[in-house]
C-alpha cells in the first residue's frame, strides 16, 4: 500500500505537506522500532548526525588557531619551513645571497603545498554549513506547518552566491491565501531561516580566499617592542658647545675657552674628506652628459651618514651626531647578535632568525636651508654699539621658488648684529696660505661669520615701506647711513616670503684676497635653521648596507611662516675645527678647495668689481 497524505486545500499544497503514518503490513518494518532492522538504521543515522557535528566543531580548531597566530603577530622565521623558528639566515657569512636564495626556493614550494591546505579548509567550510542548513531545514520542517517547498533544496544551491537574489528564499515564508492563516512567528522564523542561509552563502563565497590568506604565510616587517633610552629635552645650538665627553679629544676647559681646534683631532679629517670628495663629484658630472654630484659620507663612530635632501631639496637635514652615538652602540650589538653573541637586550637572538634588520630611532636633526651668493660689503656703525652690514646681490629665488616662475629680482640684504666683540653672535678665522703664496700684499682670505636677530631688504624701487631707500640712497651723502631709524627698519613687517629670512638668520662670508680684489668683495651664503624628529633608519646586515649608512625618514616640509633656530657661532668654529681668530693650516684639504673655488666663483658671478 503506498503512503497516504493527509488532504489539504489546493493553496496549501503549493506550500508544505504532512505526512502521516503508513498503514501497509509490507512496510511495517521500516516503521516498527522493534524490528532489528530500524533499530539499526536509528543507530546509523544517529551516529552520522554525531560524525557531522564532531567534524564541523573540529573545523573551529585549526581557523581560531589561524587566527590566533595572525593576529598575535606569530614569526615563523627566516623562512616558512622553520621547525621550532631555527632557521638562522646567517646575515653575516659570506654565503649570505645564497643563504637566502635557498630559504626562498623553500618558500615557494611549501606555499604551493599549503594552497592545497586553504583549499581543504574551505571545502571542509562547506561541509559544515551545509550540514548546517540542512539541519534547520529538517527542524523546520518537522514543526507546525512543514517546511516551504522553495526551501526544499536550499542546502544544495546555497553555495551559488546568486542564491542571495534568488525570489523563493525571501518569497516562500509569505502567506499564500491559505484557509488557515499563517502565523506571525512562523513568518519571523522563517525568515531568519532565510537571512541565516544568505549569511552562509557570503562566508561560502568569502572562505576560499580568507583561508588563503590566513594560511599563507607572507615575508614583511615586524616591529620589535620599543626600547627607551632617553627623552629629549632641548637644543643647544643656541648656546656654546660644552661638557666633556661633547666632542672626543675636547676637554670641557678647552671648549670653554673657545679653543675648537680640539675637534680636528677627530672631524678635521673628515671636514677634509667632505671637500675632495665633492671636488671629485663635480668632476664626474662635468665630464659625463649622465654624471651627478653625490654627496660624501661621514662617519660617527660605527656608521655613516649624508646630508638628506627634503621632497623639494629646499630643506637638506643634518643628522644629530649624539643620536649617531647612541645608535651606533645599539647597532654594534645587533651585529654582535648575528655572531651568536647575547647583549642584554636582544636575549633570544631572534634578528638571527630574520632575513634583514633595520635599527630605527627617532630623535632631533637640524633643516638648513641655505644660498651663497658674490657681492660687496657695507657696514653702518650705530650710536648704541651695535652695527649693520649690508651685502649686495641677494635674490630671494636662491632659496624659495614660487610657485609661478622663478624671481630674480637682486636686493641688497642688511643685517643687525650686536657687536663684533660678542662671541654669542659674530666669530671669524683665517685661511691660512691662501692661493699658495708668501706674497704679503696678497690679503689673507678672513671667514666671518655672524647671526643677526633681524634683517632687511631693499634695492633701487622696493623698500617695502622701511625707509632704506631714502636714507640709503637719497638722503646718504657720506655713506655712514646715520640718517636712518633702524630700530624702524628692522622693525617693519615684510612679505610673506620674506618673513623667515628675516629673523635669526645665519651668514658666513669669505672675502677674496689678492690685489684684483677690494676689502669689502665677499662670497657669502646665509642659512636659517629648523628642527624636526625625523626617524633613523640603519640597515644592520654588513651585504646590504656595506658602508653602516644611516638614513633619514619621515622628513618635514617647512611652512615659509616658521620662525627658525638661532645658531651660536662657537659651533661653526668646532665644525671647522679653529679657535676664534685662529687661522687654519694651508696644508688642509678644505683649504686648498676653498683657495680654488672662491676666486673663480667670484669671477663668475653677475656682480662687477668695484
Amino acid at each position: 500500500m503506498n503512503p497516504v497524505y493527509e488532504p489539504v486545500s489546493k493553496s496549501e499544497a503549493l506550500t508544505s505537506y504532512r505526512p502521516v503514518r503508513q498503514t501497509s503490513s509490507n512496510l511495517a518494518s521500516h516503521v516498527n522500532p522493534s524490528t532489528p532492522v530500524s533499530r539499526r538504521v536509528r543507530r546509523s543515522r544517529i551516529v552520522l548526525h554525531w560524525i557531522s557535528h564532531i567534524l564541523s566543531l573540529l573545523w573551529i580548531a585549526p581557523i581560531v588557531t589561524l587566527l590566533w597566530l595572525n593576529f598575535s603577530k606569530y614569526v615563523i622565521g627566516a623562512s616558512v619551513w622553520c621547525p621550532g623558528g631555527n632557521c638562522n639566515a646567517e646575515g653575516n657569512s659570506d654565503n649570505a645571497i645564497e643563504r637566502a636564495s635557498k630559504l626562498d626556493r623553500q618558500d615557494h614550494n611549501i606555499n604551493g603545498a599549503l594552497q592545497f591546505v586553504a583549499k581543504a579548509l574551505e571545502v571542509w567550510f562547506m561541509f559544515v554549513a551545509t550540514s548546517l542548513v540542512y539541519d534547520m531545514g529538517i527542524m523546520f520542517a518537522k514543526r507546525g506547518r512543514g517546511l516551504p517547498l522553495g526551501y526544499l533544496l536550499t542546502h544544495l544551491e546555497f553555495g551559488d552566491i546568486r542564491n542571495i537574489v534568488n525570489p523563493l528564499l525571501w518569497t516562500s515564508p509569505l502567506p499564500r491565501n491559505q484557509a488557515v492563516p499563517e502565523k506571525r512567528s512562523r513568518i519571523i522564523k522563517l525568515y531568519l531561516f532565510a537571512c541565516i542561509t544568505a549569511m552562509l552563502t557570503i562566508l561560502a563565497n568569502l572562505m576560499g580566499p580568507a583561508a588563503a590568506v590566513l594560511v599563507l604565510p607572507s615575508l614583511q616587517w615586524i616591529d620589535t617592542p620599543r626600547i627607551m633610552h632617553e627623552t629629549f629635552n632641548h637644543t643647544a645650538v643656541a648656546q656654546r658647545p660644552d661638557g666633556e665627553d661633547l666632542f672626543p679629544g675636547c676637554s670641557a676647559e678647552q671648549l670653554s675657552n673657545g679653543n675648537y681646534s680640539c675637534t680636528a683631532h677627530v672631524y678635521g679629517p673628515s671636514l677634509d674628506a667632505s671637500a675632495a670628495h665633492s671636488t671629485a663629484s663635480y668632476k664626474q658630472y662635468e665630464e659625463h652628459d649622465d654624471g651627478i654630484v653625490i654627496l660624501g659620507a661621514s662617519q660617527e663612530a660605527a656608521l655613516a651618514f649624508r646630508i638628506n635632501d627634503s621632497a623639494t631639496y629646499e630643506t637638506v637635514w643634518i643628522p644629530s651626531r649624539q643620536v649617531l652615538r647612541n645608535m651606533s652602540h645599539e647597532f654594534q650589538k645587533l651585529r654582535g647578535a648575528y655572531v651568536e653573541f647575547d647583549p642584554p637586550e636582544y636575549p633570544d637572538q631572534k634578528f638571527n632568525n630574520s632575513l634583514q634588520t633595520v635599527l630605527q630611532r627617532q630623535g632631533p636633526s637640524l633643516g638648513i636651508q641655505a644660498a651663497f651668493y658674490t657681492g660687496n660689503a657695507s657696514d653702518y656703525g650705530l650710536s648704541d654699539g651695535r652695527w649693520v652690514r649690508c651685502f649686495t646681490g641677494w635674490t630671494l629665488s636662491s632659496i624659495v621658488f614660487t610657485e609661478t616662475e622663478e624671481d630674480t629680482t637682486e636686493f641688497t640684504k642688511c643685517f643687525r648684529l650686536v657687536s663684533a666683540e660678542d662671541r654669542d653672535t659674530y666669530a671669524q678665522f683665517y685661511l691660512g696660505n691662501f692661493n699658495n703664496t708668501d706674497d704679503e700684499n696678497v690679503t689673507q682670505s678672513g671667514v666671518g661669520y655672524f647671526v643677526a636677530d633681524r634683517a632687511a631688504f631693499y634695492n633701487d624701487q622696493e623698500d617695502f615701506g622701511s625707509g632704506l631707500i631714502d636714507c640709503l640712497i637719497k638722503n646718504n651723502p657720506d655713506g655712514s647711513g646715520q640718517a636712518c631709524d633702524w630700530d624702524k627698519i628692522f622693525d617693519t613687517t615684510w612679505p610673506a616670503e620674506f618673513r623667515n629670512r628675516s629673523i635669526d638668520v645665519g651668514v658666513t662670508s669669505y672675502s677674496i684676497p689678492g690685489e684684483n680684489y677690494t676689502n669689502t668683495a665677499r662670497v657669502w651664503c646665509e642659512h636659517v635653521i629648523f628642527q624636526s624628529f625625523p626617524t633613523y633608519s640603519v640597515d644592520t646586515s654588513p651585504r646590504s648596507n656595506t658602508q653602516n649608512l644611516v638614513m633619514l625618514n619621515n622628513l618635514p616640509e617647512i611652512p615659509k611662516d616658521t620662525i627658525p633656530l638661532r645658531m651660536n657661532p662657537a659651533w661653526l668654529l668646532a665644525a671647522w675645527s679653529v679657535d676664534y681668530d685662529g687661522e687654519l693650516d694651508g696644508e688642509r684639504q678644505i683649504v686648498k678647495e676653498l683657495s680654488r673655488v672662491l676666486p673663480v666663483t667670484y669671477e663668475d658671478g653677475l656682480l662687477t668689481l668695484e
